[in-house]
């Protein structure tokens, strides 16, 4: 009885393994269109205190269902700006939203949208005043908020779900 335990837990995970391959093996791609326009809309905050931001990112290339980009958020005070693989986003998907949740109240922040991880093609800089109130300013690219190298990932250190469907969630 055990022997046949024993085995079955064997046959199970092997079938496990034999089938995790493909996912675990895996690679995600940040394919980089040449050439993008972007930019941000105003700022809102939900019941829940997400920031939102409507994101507007055009090719000014021909469309390649490959291209795609990435949001990096920046904040002063040593935050690593992050890009990562399940947040890039495709040229096609539209109505995207930029979804900022902060662990604990944030005076400022600042967006970009990432051609590529040195590319920014827009950014923004999200300030909230001592009543809660949030307002979203555009700043140009070099910016000393957004001025720190962004990392890709192509897998995150933790995962966060999206906010909503066309949401791309970081936390802060």
């Amino acid at each position: 009885m055990i022997r046949k335990a024993v085995a079955w837990i064997a046959a199970v995970t092997a079938a496990l393994l034999v089938g995790l391959p493909g996912l675990a093996q895996a690679t995600v791609v940040w394919t980089p269109a040449s050439c993008a326009v972007g930019s941000f809309g105003p700022v809102t905050v939900d019941v829940r205190g997400h920031y939102l931001l409507p994101v507007h990112m055009t090719l000014c290339e021909p469309y390649q269902p490959r291209f795609n980009y990435g949001i990096a958020l920046f904040r002063p005070g040593g935050y690593v700006p992050l890009v990562t693989g399940d947040k890039l986003v495709s040229y096609a998907t539209s109505a995207v939203l930029a979804d900022v949740l902060p662990k604990t109240p944030v005076p400022v922040f600042g967006l970009c949208l990432m051609r590529d991880v040195d590319t920014r093609t827009a950014c923004v800089r999200v300030d909230t005043s001592a009543e809660g109130v949030a307002t979203s300013t555009p700043i140009p690219a070099d910016d000393a908020l957004v001025a720190d190298p962004v990392l890709f990932l192509t897998h995150p250190p933790v995962i966060v779900p999206n906010y909503c469907a066309t949401c791309v969630t970081v936390n802060l």
